[in-house]
């Protein structure tokens, strides 16, 4: 009488185990090919981009003002501009005209924390971006973050330390917006589970929204 393998079980996980070893590492691969693509066209890009960034404040404001539900928020977690981001200055000097109470993006050690800010106040650069002192903001109603690319399902890869996806997830009911060039969007920025998708992307020429959003704050 026949019977079969007692082993069959443990070879079909193995192979799956394999299978899914050797998708992630393509992923991987890909994804560090389009940060080296992506980081050099912003560099080009941002060389002569303050009129840009004034267009990306603009429509920014102009998003929240149009939206009843941001239109109420009063809390706004932003990041200071790092290298060749799009520059955030436009933007906080339009936000504290409109009234809203901001927070900037400090990096502490191994976390990252949203302070409070208000113009001239002292932010001081090291190795993972920024840092300020002041009352940390609890739960921003808004966050706004850089990007290195983005797809038009505001999909978002960044700079690969995973930082913003750690620090996105601690805020699930915040509305998250990314500001990039509207030269950043790519075909495809091959999203995983851990990444975290944005309500919206904003550029010099387009807003992008999450067709798949769920949230009321964006229907």
């Amino acid at each position: 009488m026949w019977h079969p393998p007692t082993n069959l079980g443990s070879k079909v996980v193995t192979k799956n185990t394999r299978s899914q070893r050797l998708y992630s590492e393509s992923i991987t691969r890909k994804k560090s090919y389009l940060r080296k693509v992506f980081l050099k066209k912003r560099k080009t890009i941002s060389i002569n981009s303050y009129q840009y960034s004034e267009l990306i404040a603009n429509k920014l404001m102009c998003f929240i003002n149009s939206n009843p539900i941001l239109k109420k928020s009063k809390k706004l977690g932003i990041y200071w501009q790092l290298g060749s981001e799009v520059n955030t200055k436009p933007a906080l000097a339009a936000l504290n005209d409109y009234g809203m109470k901001i927070a900037i993006l400090s990096s502490e050690k191994k976390s990252f924390k949203f302070r409070k800010w208000m113009p001239n106040k002292n932010i001081k650069k090291n190795k993972l971006g920024y840092k300020l002192e002041g009352p940390i903001m609890e739960s921003p109603d808004i966050i706004v973050c850089p990007l290195l690319c983005f797809d038009k399902d505001c999909n978002r890869l960044g700079r690969g330390g995973g930082h913003y996806d750690r620090l996105l997830r601690s805020y699930p009911k915040s509305t998250k917006i990314g500001l990039a060039y509207s030269q950043q969007l790519a075909k495809e920025v091959y999203s995983e589970k851990h990444d975290i998708q944005m309500d919206a992307i904003i550029t010099e020429k387009k807003i992008y929204l999450n067709q798949n959003d769920s949230k009321e704050s964006l229907k």
